[in-house]
């Protein structure tokens, strides 16, 4: 009978506050359901984007070489530890997207689609495989393209010819990075398309999987040299060689950072819902420490005492774990689909994980009971004696004696009402002390996502200042730098053009053999040019005098990370006819997410590739700032240069980079916000809690104040204030410790995501944001429960226990 009494006490307690009840489950559900939405997340793209991946059989290594024909495989493909090797073609070519407007297109050619080993495609559409003159579409760049299976387009070759080509269909290529990252447009034809294209039937890329499952990064290396060695010696030139991890989506690295900071913000806020558990027990525990000392005098144990309240606990828990696991399922779902359409792979669909099952119910069960286990022992504990002459929830021991009291004592030209809420605000000064923690962390993560996001959009922001022109201008052939920059200078809104040269690059190991990372891009601006305003993070820029000097950016240290200020380096040019040419570091500068790029000086590069006085491109400066009247001067250049004689190849306003780089962001930016509102949610609830149990526990207060003619507003405005208080409270200590946590967040994601800090920016505006925010919410949280109080009769209120 005891035992049944004893739970039906629990229920009741429970439904007799039904907003303490539901403050406290919520507040662990939100932890849960972060936990549960992360780890959802994650296990679904583990398992579809390791899947799709797996499934297209991806190439371990890529090589780059001057052509060959498809027979020349064969020979590849007995080279030992060679498991399969496939060659294509790649061209770069440009698709007209709009009226005047044209983009990057990269055309793959495929000898046979019947018999597709490496890097499959998945037909989405259309016909397979392409019929001679036609194409197929990478899907990313539909929306780009602005056109439909069986439409024609117009594609430019990089001769200047310009062909019609009709789409055959859509595929998917998970291979590829997404046209939003990537700026291109990926298309596929035959060998019979190319040859109406004018080219010959010849291949210059080799995809090659070796043995093993899997094998290791160390003998995909191994076996790529071989087939380097082999192709080089049947007369040929190899350019480069890329390699994959063994099994891994270049994108995974990526994606697994992000989870991980957005789970530690979900176990962060697990954590914090445990201090609201604690004050709302510990309230509980001190509202009925006359009935525990009633239990113990008619026989229970401190053992069953502490079952009984653990089981609040449990329930709070499990009532939690009904709301938060199928939301985190829902919302595993709904982040894996943005994430994919980002990254370009499909997702199989929802499915329950009973792992991610597990560590929910085992987080949301475990970290509640350990957060409550000590103050229900130490409740528990309590004699008969004590228990029965307590003065129950108005007590707090030397209430009117501590510093604060005695500060409150002194102050002048202060109301009453005010200064009740000033000494009841440190009334309990654990519960307070927990409050604090749960608001300041909150409001410190709150604010340094916001710095981030700042600093973000700062980086790319002082990206796009270092870049001082507004439209780059490829040509097809190499120009006098006089002609180039005067046939710029032409153009109506052309307000100044500088004309540099670059080439692609391969660092060069010790042993004189090319390194396996990307090719870096060389650019040789002209000395004191204008069009640059590098920031330098380590030695200086160039100068005059520096003629083998060079200065990298971080981009070229994510596959060089040993290369440093003062090294001799040996660059094999693609353009030269030295193998090797020796350059050395005289700085390092900020990459801006557009690839590995090496400046060296026009005046000694130029002589080096043997265009002296010659370039390849021109950056211009326009007079207006706006970006529709840049993209009609990057059209009128097109045609001037066209009609001068030296055919673009490509041609790029800073509005349409900017776009690119943005697109990157975005993904960064949206996680931060959502990990942002998932910890102001704690906070709010944390709040929301402590002021429910201080209303609560001077309910009796509030009926002595009605009784002597207080009115209902000047009860509630005294909660009111008090609330508000512990917000700026917090507030301000959140803004001492978000300083540095932000500079220290924004360098970790900056030296993940970019291989440097992100310019560091306070967000002023996320701090004023978080105080309005503690403000609001400290105000609806006391007003609520006082409301609620004031509603009571003053019989009901001071027999209130």
């Amino acid at each position: 009978m005891m035992i049944g009494v004893r739970w039906l006490k629990v229920l009741r307690d429970l439904l007799n506050n039904k907003i303490r009840t539901l403050l406290v489950v919520l507040s662990i559900a939100v932890g849960v359901f972060a936990i549960g939405m992360v780890a959802g997340t994650y296990e679904i793209i583990l398992r579809d984007l390791s899947s799709s991946y797996k499934a297209v059989n991806p190439a371990m290594a890529t090589i780059y070489s001057s052509s060959f024909k498809e027979e020349f495989l064969e020979s590849i493909r007995k080279v030992k530890g060679v498991s399969g090797a496939q060659g294509q073609r790649t061209l770069s070519m440009r698709v007209k997207v709009g009226p005047d407007k044209w983009q990057k297109l990269e055309m793959a050619v495929i000898p046979d689609y019947k018999d597709i080993q490496i890097n499959k495609l998945k037909l989405i559409s259309g016909s397979w495989p392409p019929p001679e003159k036609q194409m197929l579409i990478e899907r990313s760049g539909l929306s780009d393209i602005k056109a439909n299976v069986g439409d024609e387009v117009e594609v430019e070759s990089s001769d200047g010819k310009k062909r019609s080509l009709r789409i055959a269909g859509v595929v998917h290529d998970i291979n590829q990075n997404p046209t939003a990252f990537s700026g291109r447009i990926y298309g596929y034809i035959t060998l019979e398309t190319l040859d109406a294209l004018g080219l010959k039937w010849e291949l210059d890329t080799v995809n090659i999987t070796v043995d093993g499952d899997p094998p290791s990064e160390e003998y995909i290396a191994q076996v790529g040299q071989k087939v380097w060695e082999k192709i080089e010696k049947s007369g040929r030139k190899v350019f480069w060689m890329y390699k994959n991890k063994p099994g891994e989506h270049p994108a995974q690295s990526m994606i697994d950072a992000l989870l991980m900071t957005l789970g530690a913000m979900g176990i962060l806020s697990l954590i914090l819902s445990g201090f609201l558990l604690v004050n709302t027990i510990s309230s509980l525990l001190t509202q009925q420490v006359r009935q525990i000392g009633v239990m113990k005098a008619i026989g229970a144990s401190t053992k069953q005492i502490i079952k009984m309240y653990l089981m609040y606990v449990i329930i709070y828990s499990l009532l939690a774990l009904m709301i938060a696991v199928p939301l985190g399922i829902l919302a595993a779902g709904v982040v894996s689909k943005f994430i994919a359409s980002y990254i370009n792979f499909d997702i199989s669909g929802l499915a329950i994980s009973y792992p991610v099952l597990a560590a929910e119910v085992a987080t949301g069960l475990l970290i509640p009971l350990l957060a409550a286990i000590l103050p229900v022992v130490r409740g528990a504990r309590i004699t008969v004696r004590e228990a029965i002459n307590s003065y129950g929830v108005g007590s707090a021991g030397g209430f009117g004696t501590g510093m604060i009291d005695r500060i409150t004592r002194r102050m002048k030209g202060v109301s009453r009402p005010v200064l009740l809420s000033l000494r009841n605000t440190f009334r309990r000064k654990g519960r307070l002390a927990l409050t604090l923690i749960t608001l300041t962390v909150s409001g410190v993560i709150f604010i340094s996502i916001f710095s981030v996001r700042d600093s973000m959009m700062l980086t790319l922001d002082d990206a796009l200042d270092y870049f001082k022109y507004d439209i780059e201008i490829d040509v097809k052939n190499w120009s006098r730098v006089e002609q180039l920059e005067q046939t710029a200078m032409n153009v109506p809104g052309v307000s100044k053009a500088e004309s540099w040269s670059f080439d692609g690059a391969r660092l060069l190991k010790s042993d004189g053999r090319e390194s396996e990372s990307t090719e870096i891009v060389i650019m040789a601006p002209p000395s004191g040019t204008k069009m640059l305003k590098p920031i330098v993070l380590q030695g200086r820029w160039l100068v005059p005098e520096d003629e083998s000097g060079i200065v990298i950016n971080t981009e070229v240290l994510k596959d060089h990370p040993n290369v440093k200020v003062g090294d001799r380096l040996a660059i094999k040019l693609s353009k030269s006819d030295k193998q090797k040419t020796y350059w050395t570091v005289v700085g390092i500068v900020r990459g801006v997410m557009a690839g590995p790029f090496v400046y060296a000086n026009y005046s000694y590069f130029s002589n080096v590739v043997g265009k002296p006085g010659q370039g390849i491109n021109v950056f211009a400066v326009t007079e207006s700032r706006d970006p529709d009247v840049q993209m009609q001067i990057s059209k009128t250049l097109e045609k001037h240069f066209k009609d001068s004689g030296m055919p673009v190849s490509r041609i790029q306003t800073m509005s349409d980079l900017k776009a690119q780089i943005q697109s990157q962001f975005n993904v960064i930016i949206i996680f931060l916000l959502v990990m942002a509102l998932m910890l102001a949610i704690v906070g709010g609830l944390g709040l929301m809690g402590t002021m429910s149990i201080n209303v609560l526990e001077r309910t009796r207060e509030i009926g002595i104040m009605r009784s002597i003619g207080a009115s209902n507003w000047a009860v509630r405005r005294i909660f009111i204030i008090e609330g508000v208080l512990i917000g700026i409270l917090s507030w301000g200590l959140a803004m001492i410790i978000a300083l540095p946590i932000s500079k220290l967040f924004s360098n970790m994601l900056g030296n993940a995501f970019m291989h440097a800090p992100f310019s560091f920016t306070f967000s002023v505006g996320g701090a004023i944001l978080w105080l309005i925010i503690v403000i609001v919410l400290a105000a609806v949280a006391s007003f609520l429960p006082a409301w609620n109080a004031s509603r009571l009769s003053i019989r009901e209120v001071l027999a209130y226990e």
